[in-house]
């Protein structure tokens, strides 16, 4: 999909709106920061800040990067095996996820003490969440499991990124793969008829 220049524009001051949001908590905490110091700060009035985000909070999370269509069609039409287009999927996310590790590192930091923005987060990724059980029910009719597969998708990225941000050596790649590993051999465990 491409943007028109104004949508560019939009997204453009939304990001350096969270950025700037994010930056002035880093020194002073979120909590110590106003709506009107960080409008101040990003070169817009408070009313403009307002237009883009309802709240601080709601600006040091930002517009977290969605699974497009494109990617959720491929997963409902896909013939290939599941496991390898989900990990597709993943992948595609993880790199969008990588392009602002400076973002993440930051808005972590956030996260671990800010019980609101944690909630505005759970609520963008439990609609990604349902987005993607939508489409893996279309693809395995079977509600419960579309949804478990979805909450692994969703407990993946997230699990990639906790160890990424605790294991400074790993990329957010590698920091996938670890988890991906993990949630494959779980898997086979479910799968065997006695445990091993």
């Amino acid at each position: 999909m491409t943007l028109s220049l104004r949508q560019k524009r939009r997204q453009e001051t939304a990001f350096h709106i969270q950025r700037t949001t994010l930056e002035l908590s880093e020194d002073k905490g979120l909590e110590n920061v106003t709506t009107e110091e960080i409008a101040s700060a990003s070169g817009v009035s408070t009313r403009t800040f307002f237009n883009y985000y309802p709240n601080k909070e709601a600006a040091a999370v930002g517009h977290p990067p969605k699974f497009t269509e494109e990617q959720k069609d491929a997963l409902r039409n896909g013939s290939g095996p599941l496991a390898a287009e989900i990990k597709q999927l993943l992948d595609q996310h993880i790199a969008k996820l990588s392009a602002r590790e400076d973002i993440l590192r930051m808005l972590g930091n956030i996260l671990k003490s800010n019980e609101k923005a944690r909630g505005i987060l759970e609520g963008y990724l439990a609609e990604e969440r349902r987005d993607i059980s939508n489409a893996l029910f279309d693809r395995v009719g079977n509600r419960q499991i579309a949804a478990a597969l979805a909450i692994n998708v969703s407990s993946a990225i997230g699990g990639a990124i906790m160890l990424w941000e605790h294991e400074k050596e790993l990329s957010l790649h590698a920091a996938l793969d670890v988890i991906w590993e993990g949630t494959m051999g779980a898997s086979r465990l479910l799968a065997s008829p006695v445990d091993q």
